[in-house]
């Protein structure tokens, strides 16, 4: 099975950009993991790329073998985790102009966002990563993996929400979770109990951040956050007190601008794209730096 993305497209970019987290993998060009399937079927999924930004082809090999209405399922959820129907024309445009954004864009090209296959799956993700490092945020999604997850060969799949919800606060807290037990069992219940998150990719922006913001534990960066990374809402901008701090180093004239300033410059610099400038910039900061020559 093979999918044509809109170019330019980078698929080694996309797949490893933003940090990876289990149950995917990427190794020599190949980004793989278990995905479930509406039928609740589990398969395992790799991903190679023919390596073309302008002219690119992804290549998708299924285990076990399944129909073509499950092959169409598979392409589907593939398309929409690293967006390839997206257009970056528009963006480019505005970045072009601007002399900071269009050097970060010079070493990105192609890059698109790559998000996780349900919403579910991403806020467990985003728990685990609440005020800790990358490294302990891994750790604590293997061991749930692991723990809760079913398994192929020697794969494991996302556990259902079905999975957490049954398992009780001291279990999960052998994983090392402290707090965020508390809030990925809660998550996990509520979509047991039927909250369908996935419903609501059909809001409008700024009806979506509000249903967003109903769910416990979810404040203004994580609900800016999910619209930018899980619903591809490009207007979102996930502003946070670090990311503040390289917006300033980038912009000199952001110097002592308060989160709700910086917010107003990228709305009147970047418009409907300033999620995409926010994503570009963070991405490639550290090249960035070096090329500015500050810190």
């Amino acid at each position: 099975m093979k999918l044509e993305p809109k170019p330019p497209f980078d698929f080694n970019l996309t797949a490893t950009r933003m940090h990876l987290m289990p149950p995917a993998r990427y190794s020599d060009g190949t980004f793989s993991r278990v995905l479930r399937l509406k039928s609740n079927r589990l398969v395992y999924v790799s991903v190679k790329s023919n390596e073309s930004i302008n002219d690119p082809v992804l290549f998708i090999s299924v285990k076990p073998k399944v129909n073509e209405r499950a092959q169409k399922g598979i392409g589907d959820k593939i398309a929409f985790m690293f967006s390839i129907e997206d257009d970056l024309a528009g963006f480019y445009s505005v970045a072009r102009k601007d002399p900071i954004l269009k050097r970060a864009v010079k070493d990105l090209v192609g890059l698109k966002i790559q998000t996780t296959p349900t919403l579910f799956e991403g806020l467990v993700t985003g728990f685990c990563l609440q005020w800790v490092s990358f490294q302990r945020g891994v750790q604590m999604m293997d061991c749930l993996i692991r723990r809760y997850g079913e398994q192929v060969n020697e794969h494991y799949a996302f556990p259902t929400p079905q999975a957490l919800a049954e398992a009780t606060l001291k279990e999960l807290g052998e994983c090392k979770l402290g707090f965020r037990a508390e809030r990925i069992k809660w998550i996990a219940e509520k979509v047991s109990e039927g909250l369908d998150l996935e419903e609501l990719k059909s809001l409008p922006d700024d009806q979506l951040r509000e249903e967003l913001m109903r769910v416990k534990w979810i404040g203004e960066w994580t609900a800016q956050a999910s619209l930018l990374w899980r619903f591809k809402r490009y207007s979102a901008f996930p502003l946070d007190v670090w990311s503040s701090k390289i917006f300033q180093a980038f912009y000199p004239e952001l110097k002592g601008k308060t989160l709700s300033e910086i917010k107003k410059f990228a709305q009147d610099r970047w418009g409907e794209y300033r999620g995409l400038a926010y994503y570009y910039l963070m991405c490639g900061r550290k090249n960035l730096a070096k090329k500015l020559g500050v810190e």
